[in-house]
C-alpha cells in the first residue's frame, strides 16, 4: 500500500485567468508532500512544491510504468537539483529519493492507485476552492484525469 499525503501552505497570487505553465510548475498550490507506505517515508516539508504539478507528473510516470515491464523513471523538483527515482522490475516499484536514504518498496497497481488519488484530491480542491467556474485552458490540461 502507498499514500500520498499533503499540506498546502501557499495557494496562489495572481490572475488563474493567465496563468502559465511556468507559474503552475513554480508558484501554483504550493505545499508539502510524503511518499508513504507500511514501512518508510519519504517526507518533502519544503513548503514550495507546486501540488499540482508535481501530482501531474506522477500520473505521468505511473502511466508510463504501467506500460513498460522494466522501467525507470526520474521526477526532478523545479526549485532544487534534489530527484525522486522510481525503478521497475515486474510488478514491483522500488522509489527512492536523492535527499533520503528511505527506499519504498510497493506494487505497481498501488502506485497507479495513490498517484490517481492524490491527483483527483489536488483537482477537486483546486475546483472548489481556486476555480470556481470554468478553469482557463493552461490549467485544465494538469486538471485533467488522462494525462
Amino acid at each position: 500500500m502507498l499514500q500520498i499525503e499533503y499540506k498546502i501552505i501557499d495557494e496562489f497570487v495572481g490572475e488563474i485567468e493567465n496563468i502559465s505553465d511556468e507559474e503552475i510548475s513554480y508558484s501554483f498550490l504550493l505545499g508539502n508532500v510524503s511518499l508513504i507506505s507500511s514501512n518508510a517515508m519519504i517526507e518533502m516539508d519544503w513548503e514550495w512544491i507546486p501540488l499540482l504539478d508535481f501530482a501531474y507528473c506522477l500520473k505521468a510516470i505511473a502511466k508510463n510504468i504501467t506500460i513498460n515491464d522494466k522501467s525507470k523513471e526520474c521526477f526532478e523538483f523545479t526549485e532544487n537539483a534534489e530527484t525522486i527515482n522510481f525503478s521497475k522490475e515486474v510488478n514491483q516499484l522500488k522509489i527512492s529519493a536523492s535527499f533520503s536514504p528511505v527506499v519504498i518498496l510497493t506494487t505497481v497497481k498501488d502506485f497507479e492507485i495513490a498517484t490517481t488519488e492524490f491527483h483527483s484530491i489536488i483537482s477537486n480542491y483546486i475546483r472548489k476552492h481556486i476555480v470556481l467556474k470554468d478553469p482557463p485552458k493552461k490549467l485544465q490540461k494538469y486538471l485533467s484525469i488522462d494525462v
